[in-house]
């Protein structure tokens, strides 16, 4: 039997040695891979795996409000600060930013102010009590309903005051009109006619002190000024030949019986002078002179005219 001849080696491998006689070979197997490496494979196709609806992730965090005064970029809507002239965040020119308007007081009391982070090395400070949100506007409404009730009194006055100023004034006449006194050829209605060339004076001579004129009124009525005609005349040169009333005490009475005075000084001209004298639900009118001008003994104190305007 010939001998077995070994299988062809390629040139320049190592001889290997022939088995002993009488042992079959072997075959050597591949040794493994080194750890760490994974062989080299085929990629087989799969299906695409299920993607969920896209979530937008930001990257830059949320930007704060403009700050009252700031500049508005009309780009992106940062504010910046009145110094800059191109914004922060986009780079556009600020030429024509809008300033932040200041917002009213009443929503400052209820905006919390940001608070300053501690500098770098520093230990934030314990917190404390603080006072809640709500405090300022609660010690506010409770002023302004102290107040309210300490003014209670004199609301009704404040609007009435601010009715005759927004109301249109109007003559009212007097049914009635009597005096302290009067002289012969001067009765009391003479200050009422509607005419300036005849007077009422007092019987008495001299300063006329604590002499009077009375008017009633057809019925309640908001008075608002009363109107008086010193003299005998408006014509200057027949003024100053009798006296005239320096000052006088207005009195009015309510239906109510309740009565308000107000003393006036009348000055020395011819001519209307009004007095503002406001009373509501007003009956009736008296004029008192305390004291007049160019008394002289054989003088008598004049009234022209008296006028009454109440609210229509």
């Amino acid at each position: 039997m010939p001998p077995s001849v070994p299988p062809s080696q390629p040139p320049g491998a190592p001889a290997q040695a022939a088995p002993p006689a009488g042992q079959v070979p072997v075959p050597r197997t591949p040794a493994p891979p080194p750890p760490g490496r994974d062989p080299v494979r085929a990629v087989q196709p799969s299906a695409e795996p299920h993607r969920g609806p896209a979530v937008r992730v930001r990257d830059e965090p949320d930007e704060p409000p403009p700050q009252a005064g700031d500049l508005v970029c009309g780009q992106c809507g940062a504010g910046n600060v009145p110094t800059r002239r191109f914004c922060r965040r986009c780079g556009s020119s600020l030429q024509d930013a809008r300033v932040a308007p200041r917002p009213p007081w009443w929503k400052r009391l209820f905006t919390r102010r940001p608070k300053a982070a501690p500098a770098a090395g520093e230990r934030p400070r314990p917190r404390r009590w603080r006072r809640p949100s709500c405090l300022v506007p609660l010690v506010l409404l409770a002023v302004l309903a102290g107040a309210g009730y300490a003014l209670r009194g004199q609301v009704p006055g404040a609007v009435e005051s601010v009715r005759d100023r927004i109301g249109k004034a109007e003559q009212v006449h007097a049914v009635r009109l009597t005096a302290s006194s009067a002289g012969a050829g001067h009765a009391a209605a003479l200050a009422v006619d509607g005419t300036t060339d005849k007077y009422w004076a007092p019987a008495a001579t001299g300063d006329a002190h604590g002499q009077f004129l009375e008017a009633e009124f057809a019925g309640p009525v908001r008075l608002l000024d009363v109107v008086v005609h010193p003299g005998i005349s408006p014509v200057a040169e027949k003024f100053l030949t009798q006296a005239r009333p320096a000052t006088l005490l207005v009195t009015v009475t309510a239906g109510d019986g309740r009565v308000t005075r107000k003393t006036v000084r009348v000055p020395d001209e011819p001519g209307p002078h009004r007095f503002h004298v406001p009373v509501s639900d007003a009956v009736r009118v008296r004029v008192t002179i305390e004291s007049a001008s160019g008394a002289a003994a054989g003088r008598h104190v004049a009234v022209a005219e008296l006028e009454f305007f109440k609210r229509s």
